[in-house]
């Protein structure tokens, strides 16, 4: 008689999490700027993003984005680590906008930015990288 063992193994990602953040001054000045933390989860065995939110102006509440596409931008010398990311925001279980993530000029910060349109009016912002170390930027739980 033979006997059967099973192990079960757990399965264990080493997962990363980043934060980025941006801006958006208003040219009106009676307006506030806007501001958003990017939260931003890579499993590091796969090199593959597994999840990411925003969370605007230290408020409490997080929008859960959706990865949709990657798209490399160097075309004339690759390898200089331009691209753009597109993601979707779910609100109420409904696509309610899409971010741009636009890296370009070869990782200098100046070349960071996202373009945010939002689905009900089409209305687009461009928001500006200030940093992962930006004082402002926090993400509140």
């Amino acid at each position: 008689m033979a006997i059967i063992t099973f192990s079960y193994g757990i399965a264990r990602a080493d997962v990363q999490s980043e934060t980025a953040c941006y801006v958006y001054v208003p040219r009106d000045s009676s307006s506030k700027p806007i501001k958003f933390a990017l939260r931003t989860y890579v499993d590091k065995d796969l090199k593959k993003e597994v999840g990411a939110f925003v969370q605007y102006n230290a408020s409490k509440e997080t929008i859960p984005l959706v990865f949709a596409k990657y798209v490399s931008t160097d075309t004339d010398s690759p390898g200089l680590g331009n691209y753009e990311i597109s993601r979707v925001e779910i609100v109420d279980k409904k696509i309610a906008g899409e971010y741009v993530f636009i890296q370009s000029g070869a990782g200098n910060t100046q070349g960071k930015y996202v373009v945010y349109t939002k689905a009900k009016t089409g209305k687009r912002i461009t928001l500006m990288y200030t940093g992962d170390n930006d004082a402002d930027c926090k993400i509140v739980n």
